[in-house]
């Protein structure tokens, strides 16, 4: 009962392609070192208003950068770096 419930659902929905998915390039060679940065946006802000804060107290008020500090650790923005060296 339940094959005939598939071939009517296969029948009825679009054939999908086949398409062959190429496994990643580092999982056929060798790896000999991976280097990942992370920069976010949130945390250069941060070291930038404490930079501020620190030279020109007046500049920012005390309160003004605790609301930025707790607004800029929610943010997840951000640039990643990944170098990949392989082995010859």
């Amino acid at each position: 009962m339940i094959q005939h419930v598939r071939r009517k659902l296969a029948s009825a929905l679009p054939a999908v392609p086949e398409v062959n998915i190429p496994i990643s390039s580092l999982l056929q060679t060798a790896v000999e070192s991976v280097l990942q940065i992370r920069l976010r946006f949130g945390t250069v802000l941060m070291a930038g208003l404490i930079v501020t804060a620190l030279v020109r107290p007046e500049a920012i008020p005390p309160h003004a950068l605790f609301t930025f500090s707790l607004a800029l650790c929610a943010d997840r923005s951000g640039l990643v770096y990944l170098k990949i060296r392989r082995l010859r």
